[in-house]
Protein backbone atom coordinates (compact mmCIF):
# COMPACT_ATOMS: atom_id res chain seq x y z
CA UNK A 1 0.00 0.00 0.00
CA UNK A 2 1.32 3.29 -0.84
CA UNK A 3 0.73 6.05 1.62
CA UNK A 4 0.90 9.64 2.36
CA UNK A 5 0.67 11.08 5.71
CA UNK A 6 -0.18 14.72 6.10
CA UNK A 7 0.84 16.79 9.67
CA UNK A 8 1.53 19.94 10.94
CA UNK A 9 5.26 18.92 11.59
CA UNK A 10 7.63 16.23 11.99
CA UNK A 11 10.52 14.92 13.87
CA UNK A 12 11.28 12.84 16.86
CA UNK A 13 10.26 13.27 20.47
CA UNK A 14 7.18 14.89 19.59
CA UNK A 15 3.93 14.77 21.04
CA UNK A 16 0.55 14.76 20.38
CA UNK A 17 -1.18 13.83 17.10
CA UNK A 18 2.24 14.49 15.12
CA UNK A 19 3.88 11.90 17.66
CA UNK A 20 0.94 9.46 16.73
CA UNK A 21 1.62 9.76 12.86
CA UNK A 22 5.26 9.43 13.44
CA UNK A 23 5.01 6.01 15.03
CA UNK A 24 2.28 4.18 12.77
CA UNK A 25 4.29 5.48 9.47
CA UNK A 26 7.66 3.87 11.16
CA UNK A 27 5.28 0.86 11.88
CA UNK A 28 3.77 0.30 8.51
CA UNK A 29 6.75 0.98 6.93
CA UNK A 30 8.73 -1.58 8.95
CA UNK A 31 5.88 -4.03 9.57
CA UNK A 32 3.84 -3.86 6.43
CA UNK A 33 6.34 -2.81 3.75
CA UNK A 34 4.02 -0.13 2.78
CA UNK A 35 5.32 3.00 1.16
CA UNK A 36 5.07 5.54 3.50
CA UNK A 37 5.28 9.45 2.65
CA UNK A 38 4.98 12.00 5.63
CA UNK A 39 4.32 15.51 3.93
CA UNK A 40 4.45 18.38 6.80
CA UNK A 41 6.19 21.72 7.23
CA UNK A 42 9.51 22.96 7.60
CA UNK A 43 9.17 24.49 11.18
CA UNK A 44 10.08 22.83 14.28
CA UNK A 45 7.28 24.27 15.82
CA UNK A 46 3.22 24.27 14.47
CA UNK A 47 2.26 26.55 11.57
CA UNK A 48 -0.05 28.24 14.14
CA UNK A 49 2.80 28.86 16.24
CA UNK A 50 3.97 32.30 17.00
CA UNK A 51 7.95 31.36 16.66
CA UNK A 52 9.00 29.84 14.05
CA UNK A 53 12.47 27.15 13.28
CA UNK A 54 13.20 25.73 10.27
CA UNK A 55 14.30 22.76 9.67
CA UNK A 56 17.53 22.89 7.16
CA UNK A 57 16.50 18.74 5.55
CA UNK A 58 13.59 19.57 2.80
CA UNK A 59 13.62 15.68 2.08
CA UNK A 60 15.16 12.97 4.62
CA UNK A 61 14.68 9.31 5.43
CA UNK A 62 13.47 8.69 8.80
CA UNK A 63 12.95 4.82 10.07
CA UNK A 64 11.75 3.71 6.46
CA UNK A 65 9.45 6.58 5.68
CA UNK A 66 10.16 9.23 3.02
CA UNK A 67 9.99 12.99 4.73
CA UNK A 68 9.31 15.76 2.80
CA UNK A 69 8.87 19.23 4.50
CA UNK A 70 7.31 22.35 2.77
CA UNK A 71 7.53 26.26 3.58
CA UNK A 72 4.45 28.17 4.13
CA UNK A 73 3.48 31.61 4.57
CA UNK A 74 3.96 33.62 7.60
CA UNK A 75 3.30 37.64 6.87
CA UNK A 76 0.06 37.40 7.37
CA UNK A 77 -0.11 35.75 10.90
CA UNK A 78 0.78 39.28 12.84
CA UNK A 79 -2.38 41.09 11.05
CA UNK A 80 -4.81 38.51 11.99
CA UNK A 81 -3.72 37.98 15.94
CA UNK A 82 -3.79 41.30 16.01
CA UNK A 83 -7.09 41.60 14.38
CA UNK A 84 -8.29 39.06 16.29
CA UNK A 85 -7.47 40.79 19.76
CA UNK A 86 -8.90 44.02 18.74
CA UNK A 87 -12.08 42.20 18.07
CA UNK A 88 -11.84 40.14 21.14
CA UNK A 89 -11.77 43.26 23.25
CA UNK A 90 -13.53 45.58 21.59
CA UNK A 91 -16.43 43.65 20.46
CA UNK A 92 -16.12 40.89 22.76
CA UNK A 93 -16.21 38.28 19.84
CA UNK A 94 -14.27 36.05 18.18
CA UNK A 95 -12.34 36.18 14.51
CA UNK A 96 -14.94 33.90 12.05
CA UNK A 97 -13.56 30.40 11.11
CA UNK A 98 -11.80 31.72 7.61
CA UNK A 99 -9.66 33.93 9.68
CA UNK A 100 -9.26 31.56 12.35
CA UNK A 101 -7.73 28.63 9.19
CA UNK A 102 -5.65 31.31 7.84
CA UNK A 103 -3.58 31.66 11.04
CA UNK A 104 -3.35 27.63 11.94
CA UNK A 105 -2.22 27.43 7.82
CA UNK A 106 -0.13 25.89 6.82
CA UNK A 107 -0.67 27.96 3.70
CA UNK A 108 1.36 26.94 1.39
CA UNK A 109 1.24 26.36 -2.34
CA UNK A 110 3.99 23.70 -2.95
CA UNK A 111 2.56 21.26 -0.43
CA UNK A 112 -1.01 21.72 -1.84
CA UNK A 113 -0.12 21.10 -4.99
CA UNK A 114 2.01 18.03 -3.68
CA UNK A 115 -1.14 16.51 -2.24
CA UNK A 116 -3.27 16.72 -5.49
CA UNK A 117 -0.33 15.36 -7.09
CA UNK A 118 0.39 12.38 -5.12
CA UNK A 119 0.52 9.04 -6.40
CA UNK A 120 -0.39 7.77 -2.85
CA UNK A 121 -3.34 5.08 -2.36
CA UNK A 122 -4.96 6.69 0.45
CA UNK A 123 -3.86 10.15 2.14
CA UNK A 124 -4.27 10.53 6.11
CA UNK A 125 -4.04 13.95 7.37
CA UNK A 126 -3.77 15.21 11.13
CA UNK A 127 -5.04 17.13 12.37
CA UNK A 128 -8.92 18.77 11.64
CA UNK A 129 -7.20 22.68 12.83
CA UNK A 130 -5.37 22.75 9.62
CA UNK A 131 -6.01 24.01 6.42
CA UNK A 132 -4.81 20.54 4.65
CA UNK A 133 -7.64 18.87 6.41
CA UNK A 134 -9.87 20.60 3.57
CA UNK A 135 -8.21 18.30 0.87
CA UNK A 136 -11.93 16.80 -0.21
CA UNK A 137 -13.47 20.25 -1.11
CA UNK A 138 -10.13 21.17 -3.04
CA UNK A 139 -11.52 19.92 -6.41
CA UNK A 140 -10.52 20.22 -9.82
CA UNK A 141 -6.77 18.74 -8.74
CA UNK A 142 -4.90 15.89 -11.04
CA UNK A 143 -5.47 13.11 -8.19
CA UNK A 144 -8.06 15.38 -5.28
CA UNK A 145 -10.61 12.23 -5.50
CA UNK A 146 -7.92 10.24 -3.87
CA UNK A 147 -9.64 8.13 -0.73
CA UNK A 148 -9.06 10.73 2.30
CA UNK A 149 -8.74 9.90 5.96
CA UNK A 150 -9.01 12.40 9.03
CA UNK A 151 -7.54 11.72 11.79
CA UNK A 152 -9.25 14.97 14.09
CA UNK A 153 -8.18 14.28 18.12
CA UNK A 154 -11.15 16.45 19.23
CA UNK A 155 -10.68 18.20 22.14
CA UNK A 156 -13.92 18.98 23.33
CA UNK A 157 -14.67 21.21 26.78
CA UNK A 158 -17.85 20.84 28.60
CA UNK A 159 -20.64 23.54 27.46
CA UNK A 160 -18.61 24.05 23.96
CA UNK A 161 -19.55 22.84 20.90
CA UNK A 162 -17.63 22.30 17.98
CA UNK A 163 -16.51 25.15 15.06
CA UNK A 164 -19.15 24.36 11.91
CA UNK A 165 -15.81 24.27 9.81
CA UNK A 166 -14.42 21.33 11.72
CA UNK A 167 -17.83 19.41 11.13
CA UNK A 168 -17.84 20.18 7.60
CA UNK A 169 -14.23 19.10 7.46
CA UNK A 170 -15.12 16.00 8.97
CA UNK A 171 -18.53 14.82 7.09
CA UNK A 172 -16.16 15.55 3.55
CA UNK A 173 -13.61 13.05 4.89
CA UNK A 174 -13.85 9.37 3.35
CA UNK A 175 -13.41 8.38 7.11
CA UNK A 176 -12.83 9.38 10.38
CA UNK A 177 -10.48 8.04 12.98
CA UNK A 178 -11.29 8.88 16.64
CA UNK A 179 -9.89 8.39 19.67
CA UNK A 180 -12.67 7.59 21.74
CA UNK A 181 -16.13 6.41 22.17
CA UNK A 182 -16.86 9.79 23.65
CA UNK A 183 -15.60 11.27 20.39
CA UNK A 184 -17.75 9.35 18.10
CA UNK A 185 -20.56 9.21 20.43
CA UNK A 186 -20.35 13.63 20.52
CA UNK A 187 -19.70 13.95 16.23
CA UNK A 188 -22.98 11.30 15.41
CA UNK A 189 -25.21 13.48 17.77
CA UNK A 190 -24.20 16.90 15.63
CA UNK A 191 -25.02 14.49 12.28
CA UNK A 192 -21.60 12.74 11.11
CA UNK A 193 -22.31 9.27 9.78
CA UNK A 194 -21.58 6.99 12.19
CA UNK A 195 -20.58 4.66 9.93
CA UNK A 196 -17.68 6.57 8.95
CA UNK A 197 -16.17 7.08 12.38
CA UNK A 198 -13.58 4.33 13.84
CA UNK A 199 -12.20 4.32 16.99
CA UNK A 200 -8.49 3.59 17.50
CA UNK A 201 -7.44 5.04 20.61
CA UNK A 202 -4.22 6.18 21.20
CA UNK A 203 -0.96 4.29 22.32
CA UNK A 204 2.55 4.36 23.87
CA UNK A 205 5.58 2.55 24.17
CA UNK A 206 7.22 3.81 27.20
CA UNK A 207 7.20 0.62 29.26
CA UNK A 208 10.36 -0.65 27.11
CA UNK A 209 12.46 1.48 29.12
CA UNK A 210 11.65 -0.56 32.22
CA UNK A 211 14.17 -2.57 32.34
CA UNK A 212 16.98 -0.24 31.81
CA UNK A 213 15.83 1.80 35.26
CA UNK A 214 17.60 1.98 38.29
CA UNK A 215 15.76 1.26 41.53
CA UNK A 216 12.90 3.15 42.73
CA UNK A 217 15.24 4.46 45.64
CA UNK A 218 18.26 5.60 43.61
CA UNK A 219 15.92 7.22 41.37
CA UNK A 220 14.36 9.39 44.18
CA UNK A 221 17.68 10.26 45.40
CA UNK A 222 18.46 11.27 42.12
CA UNK A 223 15.77 13.72 42.40
CA UNK A 224 16.48 14.47 45.96
CA UNK A 225 13.36 12.82 47.60
CA UNK A 226 12.79 11.17 51.13
CA UNK A 227 13.15 7.92 51.01
CA UNK A 228 9.72 6.01 52.20
CA UNK A 229 7.87 9.32 50.88
CA UNK A 230 5.12 9.68 48.25
CA UNK A 231 4.91 11.02 44.93
CA UNK A 232 2.40 12.97 42.93
CA UNK A 233 3.38 12.94 39.27
CA UNK A 234 1.59 15.25 36.69
CA UNK A 235 2.96 15.15 33.33
CA UNK A 236 1.94 17.85 31.18
CA UNK A 237 2.61 21.48 29.54
CA UNK A 238 3.19 24.26 31.87
CA UNK A 239 -0.19 25.98 30.76
CA UNK A 240 -3.31 27.48 32.48
CA UNK A 241 -4.94 25.43 29.90
CA UNK A 242 -4.01 21.99 32.24
CA UNK A 243 -5.48 23.09 35.51
CA UNK A 244 -2.04 23.09 37.26
CA UNK A 245 -3.44 25.17 39.91
CA UNK A 246 -6.33 22.49 41.03
CA UNK A 247 -3.79 20.08 41.59
CA UNK A 248 -1.82 22.37 43.70
CA UNK A 249 -5.20 23.67 46.04
CA UNK A 250 -5.48 20.15 46.22
CA UNK A 251 -1.51 19.27 47.56
CA UNK A 252 -1.79 22.24 49.75
CA UNK A 253 -5.21 20.03 51.36
CA UNK A 254 -3.23 17.11 51.40
CA UNK A 255 -0.02 18.81 53.37
CA UNK A 256 -2.52 20.57 55.75
CA UNK A 257 -3.68 17.02 56.99
CA UNK A 258 -0.46 16.05 57.17
CA UNK A 259 0.10 13.85 54.21
CA UNK A 260 4.29 13.30 53.42
CA UNK A 261 3.76 14.05 49.96
CA UNK A 262 5.87 14.99 47.18
CA UNK A 263 4.05 16.65 44.16
CA UNK A 264 5.92 16.53 40.74
CA UNK A 265 5.33 18.66 38.10
CA UNK A 266 7.20 17.40 35.00
CA UNK A 267 6.55 18.79 31.47
CA UNK A 268 6.83 21.02 27.84
CA UNK A 269 7.51 24.17 29.41
CA UNK A 270 4.83 26.91 29.23
CA UNK A 271 3.04 30.23 30.28
CA UNK A 272 3.58 29.04 34.14
CA UNK A 273 6.90 27.66 34.03
CA UNK A 274 8.34 30.63 35.99
CA UNK A 275 5.56 30.79 38.19
CA UNK A 276 5.62 27.60 39.19
CA UNK A 277 9.83 27.53 39.59
CA UNK A 278 9.04 30.31 41.97
CA UNK A 279 6.95 28.28 43.86
CA UNK A 280 9.03 25.31 44.32
CA UNK A 281 11.68 27.70 45.85
CA UNK A 282 9.38 28.45 48.58
CA UNK A 283 8.53 24.60 48.85
CA UNK A 284 10.68 22.00 49.07
CA UNK A 285 8.30 19.68 48.44
CA UNK A 286 7.34 20.72 44.93
CA UNK A 287 9.38 19.57 41.81
CA UNK A 288 9.48 21.44 38.62
CA UNK A 289 10.96 19.26 35.76
CA UNK A 290 11.05 20.07 32.05
CA UNK A 291 13.84 19.33 29.20
CA UNK A 292 14.00 15.74 30.16
CA UNK A 293 14.39 12.91 27.98
CA UNK A 294 12.24 10.14 27.23
CA UNK A 295 14.23 8.03 29.91
CA UNK A 296 14.29 10.17 32.85
CA UNK A 297 10.45 10.65 32.39
CA UNK A 298 10.24 6.87 32.73
CA UNK A 299 12.28 7.10 35.62
CA UNK A 300 9.32 9.78 37.09
CA UNK A 301 6.56 7.12 36.00
CA UNK A 302 8.55 4.24 38.14
CA UNK A 303 9.28 6.50 41.09
CA UNK A 304 5.68 7.64 41.03
CA UNK A 305 2.70 6.48 43.18
CA UNK A 306 0.18 7.77 41.29
CA UNK A 307 0.15 9.84 37.83
CA UNK A 308 -2.57 12.91 37.87
CA UNK A 309 -4.05 14.91 34.98
CA UNK A 310 -6.03 17.76 35.87
CA UNK A 311 -6.67 19.35 32.39
CA UNK A 312 -10.39 19.19 31.13
CA UNK A 313 -8.93 19.70 27.42
CA UNK A 314 -7.83 15.98 26.58
CA UNK A 315 -8.68 14.19 23.29
CA UNK A 316 -7.33 11.27 25.03
CA UNK A 317 -4.92 11.18 27.85
CA UNK A 318 -1.76 9.33 26.87
CA UNK A 319 -0.64 10.21 30.31
CA UNK A 320 -2.82 7.70 31.13
CA UNK A 321 -1.12 4.98 29.25
CA UNK A 322 2.26 6.05 29.71
CA UNK A 323 1.09 5.81 34.15
CA UNK A 324 -0.15 2.37 33.61
CA UNK A 325 2.68 0.93 31.79
CA UNK A 326 4.26 1.14 34.98
CA UNK A 327 1.31 -0.35 36.79
CA UNK A 328 0.64 3.49 38.59
CA UNK A 329 -2.72 4.16 39.47
CA UNK A 330 -4.11 7.51 37.45
CA UNK A 331 -6.30 10.14 38.42
CA UNK A 332 -8.07 12.44 35.74
CA UNK A 333 -11.25 15.02 35.16
CA UNK A 334 -14.68 13.34 34.99
CA UNK A 335 -15.31 14.54 31.61
CA UNK A 336 -15.81 12.41 28.38
CA UNK A 337 -13.08 11.61 26.49
CA UNK A 338 -11.17 10.95 29.50
CA UNK A 339 -14.17 8.87 31.46
CA UNK A 340 -13.73 7.10 28.04
CA UNK A 341 -10.43 6.18 28.99
CA UNK A 342 -9.87 5.30 32.31
CA UNK A 343 -12.32 3.13 33.90
CA UNK A 344 -13.43 4.39 37.24
CA UNK A 345 -13.04 2.15 40.32
CA UNK A 346 -11.33 -0.02 38.33
CA UNK A 347 -7.73 0.95 36.52
CA UNK A 348 -8.13 4.41 38.53
CA UNK A 349 -10.52 7.71 40.03
CA UNK A 350 -12.16 10.48 38.44
CA UNK A 351 -12.51 13.77 40.09
CA UNK A 352 -14.88 16.13 39.76
CA UNK A 353 -13.78 19.34 37.66
CA UNK A 354 -13.20 22.51 39.43
CA UNK A 355 -14.18 20.65 42.83
CA UNK A 356 -10.30 20.32 44.43
CA UNK A 357 -11.37 18.92 47.89
CA UNK A 358 -12.86 15.69 45.79
CA UNK A 359 -9.57 16.11 43.94
CA UNK A 360 -7.67 15.89 47.22
CA UNK A 361 -9.72 13.35 48.54
CA UNK A 362 -9.32 11.18 45.63
CA UNK A 363 -5.65 11.50 45.86
CA UNK A 364 -5.70 10.71 49.62
CA UNK A 365 -7.56 7.25 48.81
CA UNK A 366 -4.47 6.48 46.95
CA UNK A 367 -2.01 7.56 49.17
CA UNK A 368 -3.21 5.60 52.09
CA UNK A 369 -4.56 2.01 50.36
CA UNK A 370 -1.29 0.22 48.54
CA UNK A 371 -3.77 -2.47 47.87
CA UNK A 372 -6.06 -0.49 45.84
CA UNK A 373 -2.92 1.27 43.94
CA UNK A 374 -1.44 -1.70 42.72
CA UNK A 375 -5.13 -3.36 41.44
CA UNK A 376 -5.52 -0.08 39.99
CA UNK A 377 -2.03 -0.06 38.28
CA UNK A 378 -1.87 -3.91 37.25
CA UNK A 379 -5.39 -3.60 35.80
CA UNK A 380 -4.52 -0.50 33.69
CA UNK A 381 -1.28 -2.08 32.17
CA UNK A 382 -3.55 -5.01 31.02
CA UNK A 383 -5.83 -2.68 29.39
CA UNK A 384 -2.59 -1.29 27.70
CA UNK A 385 -1.45 -4.18 26.35
CA UNK A 386 -4.93 -5.62 25.47
CA UNK A 387 -5.58 -2.12 23.16
CA UNK A 388 -2.64 0.51 23.74
CA UNK A 389 0.10 -0.47 21.96
CA UNK A 390 2.00 0.67 18.39
CA UNK A 391 1.66 -2.49 16.84
CA UNK A 392 -2.73 -2.51 17.55
CA UNK A 393 -3.19 1.04 16.77
CA UNK A 394 -1.33 1.03 13.77
CA UNK A 395 -2.64 -1.65 12.46
CA UNK A 396 -6.20 -0.07 13.19
CA UNK A 397 -4.93 2.47 10.98
CA UNK A 398 -4.31 0.50 8.57
CA UNK A 399 -7.67 -1.26 8.63
CA UNK A 400 -9.31 1.98 8.21
CA UNK A 401 -7.17 3.33 5.31
CA UNK A 402 -8.26 -0.18 3.23
CA UNK A 403 -11.90 0.30 4.05
CA UNK A 404 -11.34 4.14 2.47
CA UNK A 405 -9.60 2.73 -0.87
CA UNK A 406 -12.26 0.08 -0.75
CA UNK A 407 -15.08 2.80 -0.62
CA UNK A 408 -13.79 4.54 -3.28
CA UNK A 409 -13.80 2.49 -5.23
CA UNK A 410 -17.51 1.59 -4.98
CA UNK A 411 -17.28 -1.49 -3.34
CA UNK A 412 -19.67 -2.09 -0.28
CA UNK A 413 -17.52 -2.56 3.13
Amino acid sequence: MHILHVTQNYYPSRGGTQHTMQHVSEYLAQKYNDEVAVYTTNSYYGPNRKNFRKIPLQQEVVNGVQVKRFPFIKIHKPLIRYYSRIKSRVFRGEAGDFLTALNAGPLSPSLRNAMLHTGADVICASSMHYLFADYPSWGNGANSNKPFVLYGALHVKEGEEVSAQYLKRISQADYYIANTGFEKEYLVARGINAAKIKVTGAATDVFEYALQLSEIETIKHKYHLDEGSKVILCLCRHEASKNIEWLLQAYKLLRQQGQHVYLLLAGARGGLTDSLLALAEKDPHIRVLFDFSDKEKCELLKLADMVVLPSVSESFGVVFLEGWSYHKPVIGANIGAIASVIDDGINGLLFKPGDMEDLSEKVKTLLTNNQLCNAFGNNGYQKVMRLYTWPIVSSAFRSVYELAIQSKKGVTV
